[in-house]
């Protein structure tokens, strides 16, 4: 019996990625009892605000609100993401680890070149991790091949026509109470102007507003994905 197995994975190029794109679904599935993780490639160590070190500690705060199974960082350069043999090992551990039957990623093409890059990496990661001969270890054991069922890849500044998207209005509320917690990006900075942290936020519940009335729910984030979505039947769509 694998005790770190999880139903869904989200990996970030950045602490709070994952927050501010998924935070509502990932809230949504937790009620549901199914178990999350979260693995931050990146500490954000190049960012304006805050240090490694205070991201790290408002992971932990964002990580308890969210309700995580787990969370991990894999310290791979912030800025200088490279779709290496090094970080697909990586990220194929992880997966082998967790062994997660869906994924969530970056953005395939967004304004932070990290989090297309990002997404490629986990992309071309998980299906590498299938591959019963590509030999991974953990804990001085090999790991078993594992390759998850679907990945879906999240909206992030640039406003990417979305697959599907879910309603979140019940997890609004507490998505940006995780946000937040990350302070040293979205509290303390005074820089609140429309680009600014402020206007970061805006955009966030516009996008998620937007992305709603479409399903006519006041929130909603969307995903998009690399191959078709099947269904049994009409009925099962919204």
């Amino acid at each position: 019996m694998n005790d770190f197995k999880v139903d869904i994975l989200a990996f970030g190029a950045h602490p709070d990625d994952v927050e501010c794109a998924a935070a509502g679904v990932l809230l949504k599935h937790i009620a549901l009892g199914k178990k999350v993780a979260i693995i931050d490639m990146t500490q954000g160590e190049m960012g304006t605000y805050g240090t490694k070190e205070i991201r790290y500690q408002e992971t932990l705060k964002a990580s308890k609100i969210l309700g995580l199974s787990f969370r991990e960082q894999l310290y791979m350069p912030d800025g200088g993401l490279e779709n290496t043999e090094e970080n697909k090992q990586k990220i194929i551990r992880v997966i082998r680890k967790y062994q997660p039957e869906i994924i969530l990623s970056n953005a395939v093409e967004d304004r932070h070149p990290d989090h297309a890059m990002a997404a490629k990496i986990v992309n071309d990661a998980s299906f590498v991790s299938g591959l019963i001969k590509k030999v991974t270890t953990y804990d001085n054991l090999v790991q078993e091949p594992w390759r998850p069922k679907v990945i879906y890849n999240y909206i992030q500044d640039y406003f990417i026509k979305p697959d599907f998207v879910i309603d979140i209005s019940n997890e609004m509320d507490k998505k940006m109470e995780a946000i937040k917690a990350f302070n040293s990006q979205f509290v303390a900075p005074k820089n609140n102007g429309p680009s600014g942290i402020l206007g970061l936020l805006n955009q966030i519940k516009s996008t998620n507003s937007i992305l709603g009335r479409q399903i006519n729910a006041a929130y909603a984030e969307g995903f998009t994905v690399n191959r078709y979505i099947g269904v049994e039947n009409f009925f099962n769509l919204y």
